[in-house]
Formats: structure tokens, sequence, C-alpha cells
């Protein structure tokens, strides 16, 4: 049982310290036991040599005065005596030589000392013959002593003594039975002693070490099992209390450390991102939840492996000789991986790898991050496409263009662009559908690709670009217009698209320059000089000049102001009169002036124009609109019944909001709507006719009036004006300017006069200059209007004129 309770708690300090202390106790008293020992050993020798020195001495002194006065009887009496002691054996008388030469027993006479007494020293039996001194030697093993007794003898010559020793041998008792039967009461004690002793300190060892160190064992203990660290507080200043408050200290820090690491382990297990940590040499040693998802692993197939099980052998050298130079010098390092999952799926992987370090600062593992950006790499590709590249046509797009223009203008100076767009391209979407408008343009691009290597791109719609560089030995210019002819004249072969074989135009704009500019303002100009070859047909080519720069920039200019112009109130309102067939005012025509602030007067001849190709000339008719309403509401306020003309461009006629604008002001002004005369041009009879019929029809039913401005000049049809709801034609000035002297402006007058009376509609003949001119027009039943009766006046000099003459 006690064996048992050894094994069991081999390891309890308190066995141990009980251990220790029988194992003291022992030793005590095997300590104590040989100091008695050795005490009575020591004494029982001391009461030897006592005793033989005290019978040496007697012995000495009667010997040598029996010997000197020769008295045998006596020396027999001596050695008789000593043989007789109990403890005394051997009694012999010798020679300086050491032969026996008197003995007790007389056998032993002529035998050498040496042979009888085992132990004998001659040395020593030497050195008190000659000294004169007892002496005595212990022999151990025979447990006795040998006695040394210097005897003086009378001289047998003159001068020199004869020198004789007694031996004798004393035995020595030492029993040590004996000794502790006398000494058993010290031994007592000092066993009552040594176990007080025992006790104490295995009291105070219990208290003051093993029960505290039994307390903490048991604190820890519960902090292992996950309960809180509580211990009665020991001793401070003791080494135990220092080491207990250390341990709490380090529990409190370790509990601090387990909260820490218990957020940080789930925020990576929780990560997104795939982490592993590898040792030193790259071996895995931990991955969590992610990057088992992401490479379809378990964990297990992992542990133990090296990052290349994730290795397609697609990922540049160049990488891992980066990397591995970057944490080798124990930076963090950053890249992208092509890696495979377990299923053989590759993928791109955007990794960050960091060295961990241990207290010393050497690198002990790599922890490293990673992330599938295979999506992510696609969507940049994509949104890198859409932004550089056209959608429908896959070319290079306007910012390509820009970028390339940039780059190539930083290595040569000298740089061309061919600006192509295709004819009559709303025509082919009106027609067939966008789809279809979509499949000429991309056949279209391919057949561009075939004819250039140069940079080659799709501006959007129907334009594209190509980019030009001088060749050696050939001059720019030349070369883009050998481009040019040859896109020209591959355009006229037909394009299969669908079942269709098309044949399309396009019109070409080229924009050289010599010295570096803008990307935005070279393509600028080459886009004006394809305007150019538009307004010439169609199917053209055209260089850039100065001038055209020049005249886009005035245009571009005067839009910018007209604009501003609107907004500020700076047009005006002008009335050229109209005089009836008798020379009496009928009427007017409202004409707009632009005042500007700082140019003075604009001519409309330069800013109708410009307003006419932007929404600004619908501004434009709506302000002239507006305050013609207001003139002639005045006008018949006063009970005066002139009409007033006003122009309207073809663009307002089309406009969803043309017949909604003149009713508006009908309403405003309570206008006898037949007043309003709406002069349009021919060019409404060009696009979507219908339409326009049926907004003037509805405007006519409520009264308003329109005339055919600058009849005979356009796309005159009788079968459309019949159909169209006017009362007025008025005749080109061009006709009106050789009458009467060239006869056939006299005809065509005629003419047009003739079939105006058929149609019932009144005439009006435009830039009356000359009194044959105005008589011609009275004569013939016509209103004239021009410089003979008046030039454009602004509305109050007007009316002081005509009203107040």
């Amino acid at each position: 049982m006690i064996a048992q309770l050894i094994r069991t708690n081999r390891f309890s300090l308190r066995l141990r310290l009980l251990l220790i202390l029988l194992a003291s106790f022992l030793v005590l008293l095997v300590v104590a036991t040989f100091a008695i020992l050795a005490e009575h050993h020591r004494q029982t020798h001391k009461a030897s040599e006592q005793e033989i020195l005290s019978i040496g001495s007697l012995v000495q002194g009667s010997m040598s005065r029996a010997i000197r006065m020769n008295v045998s009887d006596v020396i027999e009496e001596i050695t008789a005596e000593l043989q007789a002691h109990r403890r005394i054996q051997r009694v012999v008388r010798v020679s300086e030589s050491g032969i026996v030469i008197d003995a007790y027993y007389q056998q032993f006479i002529g035998t050498a000392a040496q042979e009888l007494l085992v132990g004998l020293d001659l040395a020593q039996l030497d050195r008190v013959s000659q000294s004169g001194l007892l002496a005595i030697d212990f022999v151990k093993p025979a447990s006795k002593y040998i006695v040394y007794i210097p005897l003086v003898v009378p001289a047998l010559e003159l001068g020199k003594p004869q020198r004789q020793v007694l031996l004798f041998e004393f035995e020595h008792k030492d029993d040590w039975r004996q000794a502790l039967q006398h000494r058993w009461l010290e031994l007592l004690l000092a066993l009552i002693l040594l176990t007080t002793a025992g006790l104490l300190l295995w009291w105070y060892l219990q208290r003051k070490i093993a029960s505290p160190i039994e307390r903490l064992l048991r604190a820890i203990g519960d902090v292992r099992r996950g309960e809180a660290f509580v211990i009665a507080p020991a001793e401070p200043l003791s080494e135990l209390g220092q080491l207990t408050q250390a341990i709490s200290n380090m529990v409190a820090r370790q509990q601090r450390d387990e909260v820490e690491l218990l957020k940080l382990s789930a925020a990576i297990e929780q990560s997104q991102d795939g982490i592993l940590i590898t040792n030193k040499t790259g071996i895995i040693n931990y991955v969590n939840s992610s990057l088992l998802n992401l490479s379809g692993y378990e964990r297990l197939e992992l542990l133990g492996q090296n990052p290349r099980i994730f290795g397609t052998g697609k990922t540049p050298k160049a990488t891992f000789v980066d990397m591995w130079a970057t944490l080798n010098a124990g930076k963090a390092w950053s890249g992208e991986f092509i890696n495979k999952k377990k299923n053989g799926n590759e993928y791109t992987e955007r990794q960050t790898i960091s060295p961990l370090r241990d207290n010393n600062g050497k690198i002990t593992h790599f922890v490293g991050i990673k992330r599938d950006v295979t999506a992510e790499k696609a969507l940049e590709q994509r949104l890198h496409f859409l932004a550089y590249f056209d959608v429908l046509t896959h070319l290079p797009n306007r910012l390509s263009l820009l970028e390339k223009i940039a780059i190539v203008q930083q290595q040569v100076a000298v740089a061309g662009l061919l600006m192509i767009n295709i004819d009559r391209m709303k025509f082919i979407n009106d027609a067939r559908g966008y789809n279809y408008g979509n499949l000429v343009i991309q056949r279209f691009a391919e057949r561009l690709g075939y004819l250039s290597p140069h940079f080659l791109g799709h501006l959007g719609a129907d334009s594209f670009y190509i980019l030009l560089t001088a060749e050696e030995g050939q001059a720019l210019p030349a070369l883009c217009q050998q481009l040019a002819e040859r896109v020209l004249l591959a355009s006229k072969q037909p394009l299969m698209v669908l079942d269709d074989a098309l044949v399309i135009s396009c019109s070409i704009g080229i924009s050289i320059v010599v010295k570096p500019i803008m990307g935005e303002e070279l393509l600028q100009r080459a886009e004006t000089a394809m305007h150019i070859a538009k307004r010439q047909g169609g199917n053209k080519l055209s260089f850039y000049s100065d001038v055209d720069g020049k005249k886009a920039l005035l245009m571009f200019q005067t839009e910018k102001a007209l604009r501003l112009g609107l907004a500020h109130n700076e047009l005006r309102l002008y009335l050229q009169s109209q005089c009836n067939e008798q020379g009496q005012l009928a009427g007017a025509e409202a004409l707009v002036r632009w005042q500007h602030p700082s140019e003075g007067l604009i001519s409309p001849g330069l800013f109708i124009p410009v307003a006419e190709r932007s929404d600004l000339i619908i501004a434009l008719d709506n302000w002239v609109l507006q305050q013609s309403c207001q003139l002639l509401a005045e006008w018949q306020q006063q009970g005066r019944k002139l009409t007033l003309s006003v122009n309207i461009s073809p663009r307002h006629v089309r406009h969803a909001d043309f017949v909604t604008d003149i009713t508006r002001l009908l309403e405003q002004y309570q206008l006898d709507a037949s007043a309003l005369v709406l002069e349009v041009t021919e060019g409404i009879l060009v696009e979507d006719i219908a339409a326009s019929i049926q907004k003037m029809q509805t405007l006519a039913a409520l009264g308003v009036q329109f005339a055919i401005d600058d009849f005979g000049t356009g796309y005159s049809s009788l079968s459309y004006i019949r159909n169209l709801p006017v009362q007025e034609l008025k005749i080109d000035q061009s006709f009106i300017k050789g009458i009467p002297q060239h006869a056939n402006d006299v005809a065509m007058v005629t003419t047009i006069i003739s079939v105006a009376r058929q149609l019932g509609l009144r005439l009006v003949a435009e830039g009356v200059e000359t009194a044959e001119q105005n008589a011609f027009c009275q004569r013939e039943g016509l209103w004239a209007q021009g410089y003979y009766i008046d030039k454009p006046l602004p509305v109050s000099e007007w009316q002081q004129r005509w009203f107040n003459a």
C-alpha cells in the first residue's frame, strides 16, 4: 500500500518533503551513532595509552635499576608481573639489533623480536633505543599496542653503553555494543530532538510551501477548466508570494491574450479572404475556412503541404523571384498568381505575404492572405474595354484616339487624321431599323480594317477615324489622300448585309498637323473638314484649312453669343412694309435684328444660319412670334386692319410643340388670327410633308394665314402647293430684279401670277427697288415689298412713319 501510494504520488511535493525529512533523520541518526562510537573509540584509546604510559614509566625505572644492580630476581619479578597483567602479552627484552635476550618464556630467547611481535616497527625500535624515550605503536589489525621501553644497561666496554629495549604487547579492547549500552540515554535524547525538529520542519514546509503551492495548483487548474483565477494572497515579500503574483499577472495577461486571440481567430475564420500560415521552409501549418472554400481542398489535405500544391506553372518566374527577394529582406509582398483549385479549375489570385518574427527578430513563419480576383480581373478588362473600345465594332474609341495622338506626337511631330462618315446613315436606319444599321456599321468597319494597316477606330454612330504618320520617302498629305481615295473607292463596292448587297458612300475629312497640338483640336479639325465634304454632297474628301477652322470657330462663337443674347434680351424687332396693288399700306413683315453690346447691330445673314443648325432657331422664332403677336394685339385694339408676316423655320414646323406655341400666343393676346401670316419656305416639302400639312391645316382652321416664302427657288411642286393651306405666295426677289428689262424674268413672274390666280392666292413681290418694278406690281395686282417702299425699320420708327404721317 505504501509502495502504491509512493508510485501514485511520486511527484507530490509533500511526499518529496517527507522522504527528504526521513532521509535526513536517518542520516543524522547514523551520524549520531557514528559520533558516539567514534567518541567511545577515542576514549578507549586514550585510556589504553594512559595505562600503558603509567605502566611503562614504572617498569622503565624499576627495570633499569634492577639491570644496573644486576638483580636478576627483581628482573624476573618485574617480567612476571607484566606477564601477569590481563592485557599484557609477550614481554621480552631485546638488544639493539632486535634479538630477544630475555623473556618470560625462555624459548623466545635468541629469537628475532620481529618474529614474535606482529607489527613490530624496527625503525621505531631503533629510534627508542637511541633516544631513550618510551614509545607506543597501535597495530590496528590485531587491535593491540606494542610498547617500546628503553632500558639503560651498564657498558661492557668503557665509553660504550649498551642499549636494550623492553617490549610487550598491550591488548586494546573497543566494544561498540558496550559503548551503545553506556550511551543509550544520549542516543535516545538525540532521537527525540531529531524527531521534534523534523516534525516542526514538516509543519513549516507544509504550511508555508506545500499548502500555498497546492492552492496555486488548484487555481491554475480552475483556469484550465475555464474558471476564474482565484487564490488567497500569499506573503507578498516571500519568493512564493512573488511567484504567486507573477503567475497571477501571467494568467491575467494570458486571459487577455486569449480574448484577443479568440477575436483574431474568429476574424480569421470568418474572413472572406483565404488565409494560410507556413513555417520558414514553406510547409503549411494553418488554413482558414475561406481558403478551403476557395481551393476545394479539405484541411487535412493541405496541412503539411507546400503552397506549390495550388500552382499551375503559368505564373511568371519573375513573380517568384521578386516575392522571395522581398520576403527574405523582411518585407511584405503583394502580387498575383495563376493558381488552380482541387478540381483543376484555374483562377487568378491576388496574395499578400508577410513574414512573422520571434522575439529575437528572426523570421519563423509566413502568413498569406489570398483572394480570388478572377471576376475582378474580368471586370477590369471589361471596364478597360468599355473605356477604350467601341462595343459594336470592337475598334478603339475616341479616348483611345486621344491617347494615341498624344503618344504619336511625342515621337513624331507630323500626324494626319482621317475622319470617315457614312452618308445617309439616318436614311438606312429609318428604312431598315437600327439592328440592320448596326450590321452595316460592322461590315464597313471590317472593310476599313482590310484597307488600312494604320490606327483605325470608331468614334461612335456612323463615324470612323484613321490616324497616320509619315512613312519614309512619302509625304503625309499624299499618303492621307491616297488612303482616303482607296476608302471612297472601296465604299462603292457592295457590302453584304444579311441577304442584301448594299452600296453606300462616305464623306472623309482630313486634318494634318506639323507641330504638336491637343488631340481634341486635331479631331475637331478633321470633323470640320468632314462636314465640308458632307455639304458638298457627300462621297467626297476634304482637307482641313485654317479658313474652314476660322469659319467653324466663328459659327461656334456666334452660337454661344446668341444664346447669351436671347437670355439678355439683346434681340430687336424690325418691320418692312407691304403695300397692296393700290399702293396702300396693307401689312408688314417682322424681321429680327441682334443688337450686340460690343459688336453693334449684327446682320441676320450671320446669325440666322447659325441658329438654323441648332435648337436656337426655335427659341428665335418664338421670340419673334411673341413680339409680333403683342404688336398685332395693339394694332387691333387701335382698329388697324393690317397683316403681320413672320418667318417660320422648317425645323420649327416639324417640332412637336409648333401648334401649341402658336395657339398659346393667340389665346394670350386674343388676336384675330387672320392678321397673322406665317411664312414658310419650300423646305417643309422635303421632309415630313404629311405631318407639316396637318399642323398647318390645324392652325389654318383657327384663321392663321400661311405664305410660301422665296417661291420659285426651291422644290416647287404644284401638287404640293395645291394641297397646302396657303393664302399667299412671295415671289423671290431674284425674279423681280430683272423686271421689266428681262423678258425671261417677266415671263417667269407672269407664269407664277397665272398659277396663283388659278389657285386664288395672294402674291407678294419681294425686293421691289424701282418705280418701274412698283408700277409692274400695281399693274399686275401684286403686293409690293422692298426698298422702294421702305427699308426695315425698328418698330417705333416704322410706326412713327406710317401712323403719324
